[in-house]
């Protein structure tokens, strides 16, 4: 079984969160705003601060969002850092690393040495693990996945094996997101990028056939 580093923080990368922010999020919500669903899954999520960073952006930024139902999976391969997340409790160190200061004393509370997230924002994402080299749980048709700095641990056939999984169940107006050092270029032909000012995030070329679905479980 291969392990991937465990290396995260806080709103990691300022140009993704910057793009979520100001144009993804605004973009999912009008193309949702019918049925009022959003699904969201953040994979290989380490100890939690990539998916509640999302949550946080989630909370401060689009109460709108109180009226919908919201499904939103973050995963990872160790019990150990899924532990850890599902607890939301953070050193001082951790949470002074890029965590904006109005978020810290908005949605965290001091306790001891260290700060503990809000409930509310612990009880917006459910906790899985989810080995992205197994066959995979169902999972619902994704308007955003985010899977950062995974891919570059795999060689090209693995790769190519995963995003063909991820598009069996990225909706066809969905987002993928990864690292900023990795791509889907030369690896799987059925993504094409799209540029936020400094971020790229990729969606599926209108002429992939769909095949989204929510019992994805295989290979």
């Amino acid at each position: 079984m291969q392990m991937i580093p465990t290396e995260t923080s806080f709103f990691r990368d300022a140009d993704f969160f910057h793009a979520l922010k100001s144009s993804v999020f605004p973009e999912l919500l009008k193309q949702g705003r019918i049925d009022r669903q959003l699904n969201l899954w953040s994979a290989a999520c380490s100890s939690g601060q990539e998916p509640y960073s999302l949550a946080l952006v989630l909370q401060a930024y689009f109460p709108l969002l109180a009226t919908w139902e919201l499904e939103f999976i973050a995963s990872d391969i160790s019990l150990e850092m899924l532990t850890k997340a599902h607890r939301g409790f953070y050193t001082q160190a951790e949470v002074d690393r890029r965590l904006p200061p109005e978020l810290l004393t908005r949605y965290f509370h001091q306790q001891g040495n260290g700060w503990q997230i809000d409930p509310s924002i612990r009880s917006m994402v459910q906790f899985r693990p989810i080995n992205l080299l197994a066959p995979w749980p169902p999972l619902p048709p994704m308007d955003l996945v985010v899977m950062r700095n995974v891919l570059i641990y795999f060689d090209k056939s693995t790769r190519r094996q995963i995003l063909t999984r991820v598009r069996q169940i990225l909706k066809p107006d969905g987002y993928l997101f990864l690292g900023s050092t990795e791509t889907t270029f030369g690896v799987d032909p059925a993504f094409e990028s799209v540029k936020f000012d400094r971020a790229i995030g990729y969606r599926l070329r209108p002429e992939t056939p769909q095949s989204v679905s929510n019992n994805v479980s295989s290979g």
